[in-house]
């Protein structure tokens, strides 16, 4: 499925445990449970994702920990998902050959999604890679 830039998707990736490594006022920094690190990369990913959180940020990700960022501290482990969700897709990439960020396997994708309500802000949004160990589903909408 290719995704066409200015529709709405239904993004979904089923639940994983990951540990909490740091914890702030504005992010929850956790090892990310899908991807492993690639040595051979030229770029250097640490294995960690940082998933803002609280009202003063104004980040957004469609990520849902559980239990809720508020209540977790470094050394917790927690469950990372994203529930079905209805969103808007800013634009969408292929990558051949695979695009080389720091993690095995390297993505053959990105997608760029914001809540349909915010559709209008470019900033709003979330870049997804596909194609790589993230569990990322993809469901188009026809209505």
């Amino acid at each position: 499925m290719f995704p066409k830039v200015g529709s709405e998707v239904i993004v979904s990736c089923g639940p994983a445990s990951a540990r909490v490594v740091a914890v702030n006022s504005r992010y929850v920094t956790i090892k990310w449970p899908w991807r492993e690190i690639d040595d051979s990369s030229n770029f250097r990913w640490d294995g960690t994702f940082a998933l803002p959180h609280g009202e003063s940020n104004p980040e957004w990700v469609p990520y849902l920990l559980e239990p809720a960022a508020s209540e977790l501290r470094a050394g917790d482990v927690c469950t990372v998902s994203i529930p079905p969700t209805r969103l808007h897709v800013g634009h969408y990439e292929e990558y051949d050959p695979p695009r080389h960020l720091g993690w095995a396997p390297a993505p053959t994708a990105g997608i760029y999604v914001l809540p349909p309500e915010r559709a209008d802000d470019e900033d709003a949004g979330c870049m997804l890679y596909l194609g790589s160990a993230d569990p990322v589903r993809l469901d188009p909408i026809d209505d």
